[in-house]
């Protein structure tokens, strides 16, 4: 079975990309237990009452979302089942809380002083990288036009960037700070959820984004320039022409959102050309034969 083998579900794995991928999530596995372990003793990590706080809840996540994932590289005869549930049962709580967070009335969310729950943003991360996950595990075939994992996983970052862009500019908003202060998305989750998103990029060789990437030099700056664009650019224009300290979206916003669009677009018109190209050469493989 090779990478290039349309008929295989899942691409195997090189050596030295399953050894970081597995310290990694090792890393993370750790750690969410610790960050779950303090809250338990009621001595939660890095905890302030009027900023945000990792909650219990985003460890638990990560926790389950990294154990799946090494199971299903490591262990052939881990059942599909198993990880659907798994995976199902932290996608359907995140969605669960961005939903408790919208109804609940802002009093009532302050009340909880013993706990904190998963801002509405982390939540969007966690489901987005959910739902890559639960492509991965079940699609026949990555030869495709429409590169759903790649986009997922894009998409999945887009909240990480936004949080880093609220802590250069103070913006509660960007950082998703709800009516408890508490309620937000803290430095300690922003290094959590940047490595599930390294391992899982690393994990997955079946992305296009491996593929272009393998094109040569080229193709490598034309991906970085993109990527600056994405997440550089809106940085820029933040420090130079938006306020310190206030609320709601600026104009860096909206640079960092045509970013994403623009990586999207290019990353799908590259898919396309590739499926015309590859369907040429088997057609004309076929002619010859």
């Amino acid at each position: 079975m090779t990478q290039d083998d349309a008929a295989s579900a899942v691409a195997p794995l090189g050596a030295s990309q399953r050894r970081l991928s597995t310290a990694i999530d090792a890393v993370l596995a750790v750690a969410s237990l610790v960050v779950m372990l303090a809250w338990f003793v009621g001595h939660p990590i890095a905890y302030a009452p009027t900023a945000p706080v990792m909650s219990p809840f985003t460890a638990f996540s990560l926790l389950i979302m990294v154990s799946v994932r090494q199971a299903r590289l490591r262990f052939e005869s881990w059942p599909v089942t198993q990880s659907l549930a798994l995976t199902g049962l932290v996608l359907g709580g995140n969605v669960a809380s961005i939903v408790l967070l919208a109804v609940m009335p802002p009093q009532l969310q302050a009340s909880f002083s013993g706990i904190v729950l998963t801002s509405a943003m982390t939540s969007v991360g966690l489901v987005l990288f959910c739902l890559h996950d639960l492509v991965v595990e079940l699609r026949d075939t990555p030869e495709s036009a429409f590169i759903l994992d790649d986009l997922l996983i894009h998409l999945a970052l887009v909240p990480g960037g936004v949080s880093l862009l609220g802590y250069l500019l103070d913006n509660p908003t960007y950082l998703s700070v709800h009516a408890d202060p508490r309620i937000g998305i803290s430095l300690l989750e922003m290094a959590f959820m940047a490595l599930y998103a390294a391992s899982a990029i690393i994990s997955n060789p079946r992305l296009f984004l491996w593929r272009f990437l393998s094109g040569g030099w080229s193709n490598r700056l034309v991906f970085a320039g993109l990527f600056a664009n994405q997440f550089v650019a809106p940085v820029v224009v933040a420090l130079l022409l938006s306020t310190r300290g206030s609320r709601g979206a600026g104009i860096e916003l909206y640079v960092m959102l045509a970013g994403v669009v623009a990586t999207i677009s290019f990353l799908l018109l590259q898919a396309h050309l590739h499926r015309r190209r590859l369907a040429s050469t088997v057609g004309a493989t076929a002619a010859r034969a």
